[in-house]
């Protein structure tokens, strides 16, 4: 069925100074109608005046991606649509790996079916392009989400709230991306070895260094969303048990989770498993993070930083060596020292039971990206202060997820 929307749109937008109107309104068509929508467009092979570029290439000025403005993204939302204007969008891919097979809906404000407005057949990694919104340009098809055509006619341009954007693909990694409870904003902060304490001896991260730092973080954040890890999460106190079994000893130390106040004498501030569920919702939730690198001491987190040395970002993340960065996350979602959710702490807490499981991940290749091939950072020497070899995994045959799931418990 072809509707042919004719609606009076009101697009709030400021042009000379007046408010523009767009008339509009609902017709059924009886005829047959064959219709004509917009080309499938290669992101690889833009036209100029797309602009298009790749982001975080390695010789590119870091202060690009220090730029706090321009260099963000959800970590849920690795293909970023942003409006640029009243009249075109701004999209960017934060990913190692390209996709195939992206779809870019709209909606208006006052039409609540989702119609196709890009379709591309190959997005590559770290990609940047613009592109004008299509409904400027003139009366044009579109393919709806339900199969069925829709005819909008011109509307002059979009102020802020008027029209929104959702992406699609059958792509099998843009399918892990969806998965990813967390909507962390990511971003670099140029601040912390710029301005901080010297003494934390922050270094500047550089292009080679970011893009292995957002794939880690992608990586992480599938980790902590995947439903094995939510259970032995919530249900710590079975993961000790089981732990302690397979030992052949009692449980040692924390039987359940516990907080900031001092352990004294074995007695711990244990939290109930109703603040267990909060306290996992914290690890997802909107906040910002702000990835940096150390380069001597210790590293640090706590409020929007987490921090880890720069073999952890090069090499470290693909061998499923988590337990610097899983503690310097726990502080940045508000825990210290003395809690077993930051610290290995006795018996064992999240750094020791996360790298576990990323392990295990890693073993099923149930992560967004397992091959450090696709970044080969170790490579680059002209960018690192160490020296690195190629990252080759294995796993521990007494790993407790290899043991439990004996190979199964991929996320379908």
């Amino acid at each position: 069925m072809i509707t042919n929307v004719k609606r009076w749109l009101f697009a709030s937008l400021l042009i000379f100074g007046f408010l523009i109107f767009t008339s509009c309104d609902d017709e059924d068509q009886s005829t047959a109608y064959d219709p004509s929508y917009l080309p499938s467009i290669d992101a690889t092979n833009l036209p100029i005046g797309n602009h298009a570029m790749t982001m975080f290439e390695d010789d590119e000025s870091p202060s690009k991606m220090y730029d706090k403005q321009d260099r963000w993204f959800r970590v849920n939302q690795p293909l970023q649509v942003i409006q640029k204007g009243k009249d075109s969008v701004q999209i960017s891919l934060y990913s190692p790996v390209g996709l195939t097979d992206v779809r870019i809906y709209a909606k208006l404000a006052n039409y609540n079916k989702r119609f196709l407005i890009y379709n591309f057949t190959k997005v590559p990694a770290f990609h940047r392009s613009f592109h004008q919104i299509p409904m400027v340009v003139g009366k044009q098809d579109y393919l709806l989400e339900t199969g069925n055509a829709v005819t909008i006619d011109k509307i002059d341009g979009f102020s802020s709230g008027a029209i929104e954007f959702s992406v699609e693909s059958s792509d099998p990694l843009f399918a892990k991306f969806k998965k990813i409870k967390s909507s962390h904003l990511v971003q670099f902060n140029d601040w912390y070895h710029l301005s901080g304490d010297a003494s934390y001896v922050y270094l500047p991260m550089n292009p080679v260094l970011a893009k292995e730092a957002i794939a880690m973080i992608i990586n992480y954040s599938y980790a902590l969303s995947h439903p094995i890890y939510y259970d032995t999460f919530i249900n710590f106190d079975r993961y000790k048990k089981e732990q302690a079994a397979q030992a052949g000893t009692a449980v040692n130390g924390a039987t359940y989770w516990h907080g900031n106040e001092e352990d004294v004498d074995g007695k711990y501030d244990y939290l109930t498993k109703a603040a267990i569920e909060k306290i996992y919702l914290d690890y997802l939730d909107k906040r910002t993070v702000d990835m940096a690198m150390v380069g001597g001491g210790s590293a640090w987190g706590g409020g929007a930083l987490a921090s880890q040395w720069e073999s952890g970002y090069v090499t470290g993340h693909w061998l499923g060596e988590m337990s610097v960065w899983s503690h310097e996350y726990s502080h940045h979602i508000g825990f210290n020292h003395s809690s077993n959710l930051a610290n290995s702490g006795e018996g064992g807490g999240q750094q020791e039971m996360l790298t576990h499981f990323y392990k295990y991940l890693i073993y099923l290749k149930d992560l967004p990206f397992t091959d450090p091939e696709v970044l080969k950072g170790w490579t680059k020497t002209k960018y690192l202060t160490g020296t690195y070899k190629k990252p080759v995994f294995t796993i521990n045959p007494k790993n407790p997820f290899l043991i439990k799931y004996k190979g199964e418990g991929k996320w379908n």
